[in-house]
């Protein structure tokens, strides 16, 4: 019988040496407080310390991404190792000489097998004669040498060389492949080969660290990058790590002992890792100071040039990757750099707020960042509370660890925030992520209340923050968060625009309010709302393109025109553009929407009417840009207008039936295009257009009438397309500062602009409106003020570049347009009520109306009774009788009571019909019978007692009131 294994005395053996097995088996390791943190060899990609662990004091180890675990040493081995644990406990037990029934607590560890000699070595320095054979051409690659980076030492002799490759392998644009010089130790012989250097492996640009002793250091990731960073920064010595940021602990760093250093780092979470691992090995080599460059800057600023002088703009181009060579090609140079330097902006900050008070209670570390943590020396007891708060992130350290736990990146808390109910509390916290942008979260109370904080564990890491590996670092974030005892409040809103007197935007609050304001909503919405480039080149690249266009001045002044509704306290209403394709509809709305941000500020109508609620609440105050309004359902695009036009969303139910509250509210103004006017558009649902909907939404065609699309002037373009292009592209670059600076100049002069607006608009009504129009034209014609009006502030105040009386005189043409397509300044609706009668007779003059014989009329003084004439076709489904007077040529239609009713007045108000029928001078009565003619000259007639019969009397007058005078020729 076998015997059997010693797996207690072999795991308390393994334990014991546990770092000895762990080298033992090829295993990369760091240590933090009881734990042993690993790279997983049996998973792919595992690049990061943190989810692979073992607890030193029990042998407990666990891939928190993969669920593997296990409960000793010796089913680690064997995991790693990949055969059974009888065979892990055989080979561990010949590692530390246990047998079965041994103490293996004083066995004394049997001697590690010596290293196996190596079979070729390094040719250091690479001699001469080899430079001019270097290979030009890798085997089995299908790509060419196309770059090459030499590696010197301090005398400037080369060591190895970095090569470029294009294209690269398996599909890749490049490869980069290490070349040097190796000697077979067997046969001397000496050979270029394909491969690095064994570690410790020498810096770039050792050569010129040797030859500027004083000046500062700038290490970048890569050659490319270091060789850029050296010409922006040309006042220190440029240097990287070879073999990118994944190779960091094999660079030899001793030779920036004593040196200023600067970490240029890649713009992504590598970057980032491999930012935190090269300060911690300057930090070994003594380096005398590290700073680190704030990304973060570059998304800030774009650069240009000024009578000659290098500038700094706002708002810049800043991608995920970029790094000094990406800075280099989008136009920086040295005198930009030390712009951005001087600005305060160029490094990362260092900061250390007051830390935040939780429950003292250990925990192991769990990321690479734990070589930024602040250290303490053994036996000394923690400052203040186990959390801090640096540059470098959070960080967990109690007085019985000696090495602190990062929990996260720096994750701030700015406020406890609620709403204005006092309602839905929540944390305001702001963070950057792995790209340098800076990104804010309001976490909603009750999601901390979840089990173990799921959501907002993966909320945060949605949004781009770096969270330690392992469970440990997210409880302790939970508990960062739920300790938070700062007095800050804000208040959070659903809506931009107009609160207490302040106006909120995404990324600011302008004005003050009795306190902070935070907008809740997502993203997007701030990516959109941004600014580029200055107010100057919006004027100069877009504003001054509209003067001379009508339609262009005017869509821009809507955009002013949003933030006034509040101060005046107008209504919410918008202006549909509406046209043949390829007119520049789209183009229109973009030069609009460029007053606010970017061209994604634009949004479609294809949406339901749920997500246009929440889109409208979220522009409150603003413009809202609605492109292509075939895109909507045709079935709910009345209502929808409506909703818009009221300011108000839906009051939904809750689950117990009553109202859910907090329904959704906006003041906007917003701009419509579409091939079809929203009356065509409904009929495709067989939907009828109601006058509201009209006055909510006043459509003008987007032809100017000039034959140049939405254009009357091209400003020297060759025609209107290349007027188009130019403006596409120019928005594009230049957004977003008018709003601002308009903005900026509302908020102070709010007080005093109530009455003057409202003067102006009264103003605009008496010069366009004709004297008969009706209350619904006012109300059109009001809104046409408000934006005449709005464009003139904007320019008043050397916002929009234009001279006075552009926005005044566009919207005056833009008001006479739609006044001309409705065609009256009456009521819409008595209008409305007219066309369907005349529609009635129209198309049911003779198939409905049977023809009386007797040419007299005789109405109720008179004796005689006509009969219908028995020759006439015979009528289907009469509804009365017609009559020509042959003098006059009138035609009488006598049209029985219930008929009249139900048919020819279907939905309609019967009273309501009537007088606008007699104003029209097409009805006939009799007097005492309302509405109404007593006769007897239909069949009827003869049934009823008095001999006499009550019709509606409509006659061919009606036509006559028709927009186009149209009276048809009755039938013979």
């Amino acid at each position: 019988m076998a015997n059997k294994l010693p797996f207690p005395e072999v795991n308390k053996a393994a334990l014991a040496g546990l770092t000895r097995v762990l080298d033992w088996a090829g295993v990369r390791w760091q240590q933090h407080g009881h734990e042993l943190q690993m790279l997983n060899p049996c998973r792919a990609n595992d690049d990061a310390f943190g989810s692979f662990s073992i607890n030193a004091n029990s042998g407990v180890w666990a891939d928190f991404a993969s669920g593997d675990r296990g409960g000793d040493v010796v089913s680690l081995v064997a995991y790693l190792k990949g055969y059974g644990q009888g065979d892990a406990c055989k080979d561990l037990a010949r590692l530390f000489g246990v047998m079965a029934g041994e103490a293996s607590a004083t066995t004394e560890p049997a001697p590690l097998p010596a290293p196996k000699a190596p079979d070729s070595v390094p040719v250091l320095p690479i001699p001469a004669e080899l430079l001019g054979r270097m290979p030009r051409r890798k085997p089995k690659h299908p790509g060419k040498l196309v770059q090459v980076w030499r590696y010197n030492d301090a005398t400037g002799l080369p060591l190895v060389f970095i090569a470029r490759l294009e294209p690269g392998a398996n599909g890749r644009s490049k490869d980069y492949y290490p070349l040097s010089v190796w000697q077979d130790v067997a046969t001397k012989k000496v050979e270029w080969r394909w491969k690095g250097l064994p570690a410790p492996r020498p810096l770039y640009g050792l050569d010129r660290l040797a030859s500027r002793p004083d000046a500062p250091v700038v290490i970048a990731e890569g050659e490319k990058a270091a060789d850029a960073a050296g010409t922006l920064l040309p006042d220190h010595v440029a240097v990287c790590w070879m073999n990118g940021a994944e190779a960091v602990s094999k660079a030899d760093f001793a030779p920036l002992a004593g040196r200023h250093c600067l970490i240029w780092r890649d713009n992504d979470a590598p970057g980032e890792s491999a930012a935190e691992a090269v300060q911690l090995a300057l930090d070994k080599a003594g380096a005398a100071r590290v700073d680190r460059v704030n990304m973060a800057s570059f998304a800030g600023f774009s650069v240009g040039l000024a009578d000659g002088q290098p500038v700094l703009l706002d708002g810049g181009q800043w991608d995920a990757g970029d790094d000094a060579a990406d800075a280099l090609a989008r136009g920086w140079t040295a005198a930009h750099i030390a712009l951005l330097q001087a600005s305060g902006q160029w490094l990362v900050a260092s900061a250390n707020p007051e830390p935040v008070a939780v429950p003292d209670e250990p925990v192991a570390a769990t990321s690479k960042a734990q070589a930024t943590a602040p250290k303490r020396p053994k036996g000394a007891k923690p400052l203040g509370s186990p959390f801090r708060l640096t540059d470098t992130g959070v960080w967990f350290q109690t007085e019985e660890m000696d090495t602190p736990l990062w929990v996260c990146r720096k994750l701030e808390i700015i406020a406890r925030t609620r709403d204005k109910s006092g309602d839905n509390w929540g944390l305001l916290v702001r963070f950057a992520d792995p790209d340098g942008a800076v990104k804010e979260w309001n976490i909603p109370a009750e999601l901390l209340a979840t089990s173990e904080g799921a959501e907002v564990v993966k909320g945060l890491m949605s949004r781009g923050l770096l969270i330690g590996a392992g469970p440990k670092a997210k409880q302790r974030l939970l508990e960062y968060l739920c300790r938070f005892d700062g007095v800050e409040r804000a208040t959070i809103v659903p809506r931009l625009g107009w609160h207490d007197g302040a106006f909120l935007l995404p990324d600011s609050q302008v004005g003050d309010s009795r306190e902070s304001l935070v907008f809740q909503a997502s993203n997007k919405q701030r990516e959109v709302m941004q600014s580029a480039g200055t107010l100057q080149d919006w004027q100069q690249h877009v504003g001054q393109y509209c003067v001379g266009n009508s339609r262009l001045a005017f869509a821009v002044s809507v955009a002013f025109a949003g933030p006034l509704l509040d101060v005046i306290g107008g209504e919410s209403g918008g202006f549909h553009f509406y046209g043949d394709s390829s007119q520049g509809k789209t183009t229109l709305l973009q030069v609009a929407a460029s007053v606010f941000g970017t061209p994604g500020y634009l949004q479609t109508w294809r949406a339901t009417d749920n997500a246009i609620e929440a889109i409208a609440a979220a522009y409150s105050d603003c413009l809202l840009p609605l492109d292509e309004i075939h895109q909507c359902d045709p079935r709910i695009i009345g209502e929808t207008v409506y909703m818009l036009g009221n300011g108000r969303g839906k009051n939904r139910a809750n689950d117990r039936g009553g109202s859910r509250g907090n329904v959704a509210e906006w003041r906007l103004l917003f701009l419509s295009s579409g091939e079809k006017t929203l009356a065509a558009h409904m009929a495709e649902a067989r939907k009828e257009m109601k006058a509201g909907m009209e006055i909510r939404m006043l459509a003008v065609q987007a032809d100017a009438g000039q034959s140049l699309g939405l254009f009357d002037a091209l400003h020297g373009m060759e025609s209107g397309k290349a007027l188009a292009d130019h403006l596409k592209t120019s928005i594009a670059r230049y957004y977003g500062t008018p709003a601002r600076a308009y903005i900026g100049r509302l908020v102070q002069e709010r007080s005093q602009l109530g009455m003057v607006i409202r003067q102006q608009m009264t103003r605009f009504c008496d010069e366009v409106l004709p004297p008969d129009a009706h209350g619904q034209t006012h109300r059109a014609a009001s809104r046409f003020a408000l934006v005449a009006v709005a464009g003139e502030l904007a320019s008043l105040w050397h916002v929009t570049g234009w001279p006075p009386g552009t926005a005044w005189a566009a919207a005056r043409v833009c008001f006479a347009d739609w006044l001309n397509i409705r065609g009256t300044a009456g009521n819409r609706e008595d209008e409305e009520m007219l066309s369907k009668v005349r529609l009635f007779f129209e198309q049911h003059g003779e198939a409905r109306f049977t023809r009386l014989s007797n040419e007299s009329i005789l109405h109720e003084s008179d004796g005689e009774v006509a009969d219908p004439d028995d020759h006439a076709p015979k009528t289907i489904a009469r509804c009365g009788y017609r009559l020509k007077d042959k003098i006059s040529g009138v035609i009488r239609y006598y049209v029985l009571p219930e008929s009249f009713r139900n048919e020819v007045c279907a939905g309609l108000d019967v009273s309501r019909v009537c007088k606008l029928i007699q104003a029209a001078g097409a009805l006939e009565t009799t007097k005492g019978a309302g509405y109404m003619l007593q006769v007897r000259t239909t069949p009827e007639a003869k049934y009823s007692k008095s001999g006499r019969a009550k019709v509606y009397c409509v006659t061919s007058n009606l036509f006559d009131a028709g927009n186009d005078g149209h009276t048809p020729e009755a039938a013979a």
